[in-house]
């Protein structure tokens, strides 16, 4: 194909849009393959522009860019002396048919799906794979069901779950690459032993983990997680209360090698002031080592063999689980609690997750510098919804559209989201959602569903009323009793801490001298 005789397809994510476009391929298979939305269809075409197409074909995008925009674009491909072909089947364009004849040649035809006018300008409804694609699109959850009278059969679905697992994976990571790869197998009807393992890893998961947002923090969190599932190293997770970490999680799990493996997830919580039920719950125990243990327990580090264990608030991990993680993390030999030798080995991906700063942890004792370091060489932040108001919009469109399937059938104005990014959102994502849901279900205006919401206050907890970490001066099991001068140290660094680290007006509040305060008590190393 000469370099005046190259073509695009462009399309759009739905069951629709990739069958269009497969139909497209079946007629001129070696076109360039372009995804973009209504959004951006301006920005599209006009880089579309910039190369030399002979013939641009767009299957059934609507236009939510700037008009101008359009003309703009559609303008430069006519100057490059393209020709731009634009296909609906579904009559949602029809009222703009003027705008559009003004712009490029619509191709307007009554059908069931932008599938079926293409399918009817290129003839090939009546042979296959146009037949079957043109069948297949009608199953498009976007099209009214009423068109739709029977069920997709086995072999539809397993096409349709491919494109939707390929449509989840853009929404999840942003990759283009595996939806254009689902049209182009779509339109030869290949279907491998890949595609089924994507079907059937889609079939399980759909699309309840997914990043809503098209932020700049967002669009670098995709990048920095698609990059961090292919390392199979410890990964640590930081970010507020309600940001959505262990989201995060599971969207490095999906993209990793260990995705058909378990993930076993904990909240470490759950431990504060209990080292032996972390020991017993990570590690297993043996049968009789303990009051109730009447059978061996393999533990969740075992449950997790060959796959994923999450830890979720790392940070509350008391001391001495700390110490037997890193031994894990060195060797993945499991000792149960009872047990006086390791007993099994694991092979075991474990991300941790926490909303406290673990230097500052480290730095007071409660959390270990080691521990820190092996956890930390991969880092993801999740950045607080103050920080990204303008994704305020996207991460309500999936919520609102559920509560519309409840019955409450309301849309919020211009108005409402100025009103929702005018508050900087402690509980984040969390309590955004939890706030319009409220406004729903009471029938209450945005505004003082809001007003309601500020008078409570932050509820964000204040160091002061933070559970103790590890409360090493009030053990409540003999597991938890450590050495005296431990405790002295401990509390020497928590001192010194409170008085913001001013050596001298924390030695004076101990009433010990500064440089045993440095060198005893901290283990500062003295300069030579």
């Amino acid at each position: 194909m000469g370099v005046r005789e190259k073509r695009a397809i462009v399309t759009y994510y739905g069951l629709d849009g990739a069958c269009s476009a497969a139909v497209a391929l079946n007629r001129y298979p070696k076109a360039d393959l372009i995804t973009t939305s209504a959004l951006r269809i301006g920005e599209t075409l006009e880089a579309l522009s910039q190369r030399a197409y002979r013939e641009v074909h767009v299957c059934g995008l609507g236009v939510y860019c700037d008009w101008a925009e359009l003309e703009q674009a559609c303008g430069a491909l006519a100057k490059r002396g393209a020709s731009l072909q634009w296909y609906c089947g579904r009559g949602y364009l029809d009222a703009d048919r003027k705008r559009f004849e003004s712009v490029c040649s619509p191709v307007f035809i009554d059908a069931d799906t932008n599938t079926g006018a293409v399918a009817k300008y290129f003839q090939l409804t009546d042979a296959d794979p146009g037949r079957f694609l043109t069948d297949l699109a009608r199953f498009d959850h976007n099209i009214a069901p009423e068109k739709v009278s029977r069920k997709p059969t086995s072999e539809q679905e397993r096409w349709a779950d491919l494109v939707a697992a390929a449509i989840s994976q853009y929404f999840k990571y942003q990759d283009e690459e595996t939806y254009l790869g689902a049209v182009r197998k779509l339109a030869a009807m290949q279907f491998g032993t890949s595609d089924r393992r994507a079907v059937e890893f889609f079939r399980r998961t759909r699309f309840q983990y997914v990043l809503h947002g098209r932020s700049p923090h967002i669009r670098t969190l995709r990048e920095r997680i698609k990059k961090c599932a292919r390392v199979d190293r410890p990964l640590i997770i930081t970010g507020e209360s309600g940001v959505g970490k262990e989201h995060v999680a599971q969207l490095v799990f999906e993209a990793s090698t260990r995705r058909e493996e378990a993930f076993v997830a904990v909240n470490c919580a759950l431990y504060a002031g209990s080292a032996s039920l972390a020991n017993s719950d990570l590690f297993g125990h043996l049968k009789g080592t303990f009051t109730g243990a009447d059978k061996d327990r393999q533990g969740k580090f075992a449950a997790a063999d060959n796959g994923f264990l999450y830890l979720d608030e790392i940070g509350e991990l008391p001391l001495e689980i700390q110490a037997k993680l890193l031994r894990v993390f060195e060797d993945g030999w499991l000792m149960p609690e009872g047990a006086d030798r390791p007993t099994k080995r694991v092979d075991v991906r474990v991300i941790a997750a926490t909303n406290r700063h673990l230097p500052d942890l480290v730095r007071a004792g409660s959390f270990r510098a080691d521990l820190y370091h092996r956890l930390s060489t991969l880092r993801l932040h999740v950045p607080p919804l103050r920080d990204r108001p303008e994704d305020i919009r996207v991460i309500l469109e999936e919520r609102l559209e559920a509560l519309r399937n409840e019955g409450y059938d309301r849309v919020l104005t211009r108005n409402d989201y100025a009103v929702l990014r005018d508050y900087d959102w402690p509980g984040n994502v969390r309590q955004l959602i939890k706030l319009v849901e409220r406004a729903f279900y009471l029938d209450m205006p945005i505004q003082d569903a809001m007003e309601e919401e500020k008078a409570l206050g932050e509820l964000r907890p204040t160091e002061a009323a933070r559970p103790a970490v590890d409360d090493v001066f009030c053990p409540r099991t003999r597991n938890e009793v450590v050495a005296l001068e431990e405790v002295k140290n401990r509390y020497a660094r928590h001192a010194w801490e409170l008085f913001e680290r001013n050596y001298t007006a924390a030695a004076r509040a101990l009433g010990i001298q500064t440089n045993t305060l440095r060198y005893t008590c901290l283990g500062e190393k003295r300069q030579k």
